[in-house]
């Protein structure tokens, strides 16, 4: 290697891979030239930075300064940036340090507010160097504050696992910024306007992170230190039980003279309140699901609250003006159209043992009067035990039973097969379609959106089932409780011979008929355990998968779970010691 130096400038040739050009500030008592500084990586791996400052009173060239500090995880994209600004240094100034630094520790101080771990972005180290004035310690801190922003942003702009690790299509999830991506927002934008530009804005996000300082300031209660309330069995209003005192206790209600242990009106009205708001079916009645949420410590819901966080960065919010979503956890669907929601409807949903596929697809067409193909599941585990028992099943439900394709296909007697003995690879081969009427299980509509899970959108001939709260129970479609609704939402994307009459009046035929979109409008299927309801309030509801434990844990492996201990409340100042850091 071979520095060659004159009166003017320093001249470095890099060896192995150069990562950036950075600036230290040297305080003088004479007058003071122009500072330029470029780093390189030397065989060990440490970060090697040459600093110069032409000083013409004094005649001489400053010393090359080594200095020993994190891993850098960027070096590429921040030797460019830095080469794209004359190697001049963004968070080092002639005074010392940049306002923009200190702004940029806060922010670093408070990712935590996002679910994200500050460590990951040398947050030690440069409280450490903001605290020192060296030209050795002012070239790190530039590094290193460069470094954390990329890092940052790209933690900001979308997923940090692989779809695959929670079991995943790969395609449809938001894909994060690069570091050469933030870098040149940074040197695009002033630096306010670039953290404004990585920063996730969806009214469900900002409410979440407004619930995750208040639930940390908020700190444990006691429930964190009480052993959980247990019991077998349900409780009703009327019927008793030494739990009852302690149930009474949680929901906030006064105790009552002698430790009174019948469930009256009283606590029948906080109950069904509490259920309400937590997503529950609420009727009152206090069974496992209820109890668990009774359960749920304030820790809890802050890892609630993270993991959902960290869900919603995971979905492009560029769908454009007409899109579907639909939430498995709280069973709903929303239509959205031109930024506002035109419609919201309650879903039923795949149960815990047949469970809705996560999976962003495209909407196409609709189907009116759908015939229904009984899925492989469905037939070997639903259909045949009672073709088993009865063969004239099939007929009593409107099917047929049908071998081979296209000219091929051969309608079969279903009297003349021996279900009992049955090969899976003769049941494999035979097609059991229901023909379209109001007793098929598809009902009258069904949405056209093709995917790998073969899970759609439909009508149902079980509107009953919209009455319950808690509406996991399909075999993984999403049912829709005002399927006209949403037909009419995606017709209007159609030809316009399709109005509300010729959609009756085909109806009316019981003739399968499928109608393309003139485009395609946008559908996500998502899992959150946390939403908003109608008034903009956070409802915790149930994991009904039991997805956001796994999650939680893949977090902890990649990056640990920062959370800051309950003695020291967030301020949005500084907080330098006394966190929890859960590895």
């Amino acid at each position: 290697m071979t520095l060659n130096f004159d009166n003017k400038k320093i001249r470095l040739f890099f060896v192995s891979v150069m990562i950036v050009a950075l600036y230290a500030v040297f305080s003088m008592t004479a007058n003071q030239g122009h500072a330029q500084i470029s780093p390189l990586l030397n065989d060990a791996g440490a970060t090697t930075i040459a600093l110069s400052v032409q000083q013409t009173s004094l005649n001489l060239d400053l010393d090359i300064v080594t200095a020993e500090s994190e891993q850098i995880r960027h070096k590429v994209a921040l030797q460019r940036f830095y080469e794209a600004r004359d190697n001049q240094p963004y968070w080092i100034n002639d005074s010392g340090v940049h306002s923009r630094a200190e702004a940029m520790y806060k922010i670093i101080d408070e990712a935590w507010t996002h679910g994200l771990n500050p460590h990951d972005y040398h947050y030690v180290d440069i409280y450490n160097l903001l605290e020192k004035n060296d030209r050795q310690s002012l070239a790190d801190l530039e590094l290193l504050l460069s470094d954390a922003f990329v890092r940052y942003a790209i933690d900001l702009s979308g997923k940090r696992l692989e779809p695959s690790a929670l079991g995943l299509e790969m395609e449809g999830w938001k894909v994060p910024l690069n570091a050469p991506d933030v870098t040149h927002i940074l040197l695009a934008h002033d630096f306010d306007a670039a953290l404004d530009m990585v920063q996730p804005k969806g009214q469900t996000y900002r409410a979440l992170r407004r619930e995750l300082i208040r639930l940390v300031n908020q700190g444990p209660g006691e429930k964190e230190y009480l052993l959980p309330i247990e019991f077998t069995g349900i409780l009703r209003p009327g019927s008793g039980h030494k739990a009852i005192p302690k149930i009474r206790e949680y929901l906030g209600l006064e105790a009552l003279k002698y430790n009174n242990t019948t469930y009256d009106d009283n606590l029948a009205a906080a109950v069904i309140r509490f259920q309400k708001e937590n997503g529950l079916e609420a009727d009152g009645v206090i069974g496992s699901n209820t109890l668990e949420v009774i359960n749920r410590t304030n820790m809890r819901k802050i890892e609630q609250v993270i993991v959902n966080m960290e869900r919603l960065r995971w979905v492009d919010t560029n769908r454009g003006d007409k899109f579907v979503i639909v939430n498995i956890p709280s069973a709903t669907l929303w239509a959205i159209e031109g930024g506002r929601v035109a419609f919201e409807m309650p879903v039923i949903v795949g149960n815990p043992v047949r469970q809705t596929n996560l999976f962003n697809a495209k909407i196409n067409g609709v189907r009116l009067n759908p015939d229904w193909t009984v899925p492989p599941t469905i037939k070997k585990f639903d259909i045949l035990p009672k073709l088993q028992e009865d063969p004239g099943y099939v007929d009593d439900k409107g099917m047929e039973l049908i071998q081979g394709y296209g000219a091929d296909a051969v309608t079969l007697d279903p009297h003349s097969i021996d279900w009992k003995n049955i090969s899976v690879r003769d049941l494999h081969s035979i097609r059991m379609v229901q023909v379209p009427g109001d007793h098929n299980p598809l009902g009258r509509y069904r949405v056209l959106m093709p995917n790998r899970h073969n899970i759609y959108l439909h009508d149902t001939n079980h509107k009953e089932l919209f009455s319950r709260s808690e509406r996991a129970l399909s075999s993984g479609c999403v049912r829709m409780q005002n399927p006209r609704q949403m037909i009419d939402f995606l017709l209007k994307d159609a030809d316009n011979m399709w109005d509300g009459d010729a959609v009756d009046s085909t109806l009316a035929t019981y003739k399968k008929t499928d109608i393309d979109l003139n485009r395609t409008v946008p559908v996500s299927l998502l899992y959150y355990t946390t939403w908003l309801d109608d008034n903009g309030d956070i409802v915790y509801g149930n994991d009904i998968y039991g997805r956001d434990q796994k999650l939680l844990h893949l977090l902890r492996n990649i990056d640990g779970v920062f959370i800051p201990v309950h003695n020291e409340r967030y301020t949005g100042a500084r907080s330098d010691a006394h966190f929890s850091y859960n590895q």
